[in-house]
């Protein structure tokens, strides 16, 4: 949305504790999520999104650096002050490298869920509306930077640092999801 003003940000949401990652809309114009470096993802609403929010400086570890080190323990459980998400999203790691996440389909699940990579080499989903963790996908031993859900199909592809492109299928019942068929590494040249 642009108000006119040039040079200056439409407005701000605050919310996450550090760098963001990555962004994904949901495609209606009106909510979106975001990966963080601060080991979450949120859920936002554009149109809470303000020109006057009080910001206030976070005062940053400066020593820490997601590309090589753990995130601070202590630092897991903190919040914004001004938090303006919808939704907090905790359980998946953001470290190593940009991963990222995205809405499920609306076709096949009605984006009922959040997906994403993590840094431990597994995959992530969640539930949009309770935030609960429903299912993880592990097999990987890098990290999982990115993910693919197919648009009408119970099936997600994962791609990791480990050279593996693996596909799981998930029926988005209580069952856990699984890994169908091969495992594709990537032939060394």
């Amino acid at each position: 949305r642009c108000f006119g003003t040039r040079g200056k940000a439409a407005g701000v949401l605050i919310g996450h504790l550090e760098g963001i990652t990555f962004i994904d809309s949901r495609g209606d114009g009106r909510y979106f999520i975001s990966n963080g470096k601060d080991q979450t993802t949120k859920l936002w609403d554009i149109r809470k999104m303000s020109s006057n929010t009080p910001y206030t400086q976070r005062p940053r570890d400066t020593d820490f650096d997601y590309r090589w080190m753990d995130y601070p323990t202590h630092a897991r459980a903190l919040k914004h002050p001004h938090d303006q998400s919808l939704a907090t999203y905790r359980g998946h790691n953001v470290l190593r490298t940009l991963i990222r996440c995205y809405f499920s389909p609306a076709y096949s699940t009605g984006q009922k869920y959040i997906y994403t990579g993590s840094s431990d080499g597994s995959l992530y989903i969640y539930d949009l509306v309770t935030g609960a963790q429903v299912a993880s996908c592990h097999g990987h031993e890098k990290p999982v930077r990115d993910c693919s859900w197919h648009p009408l199909y119970p099936m997600i592809i994962t791609s990791s640092w480990d050279g593996v492109i693996a596909r799981w299928e998930f029926p988005g019942s209580e069952e856990e999801p699984s890994e169908a068929g091969g495992r594709r590494k990537r032939k060394k040249v």
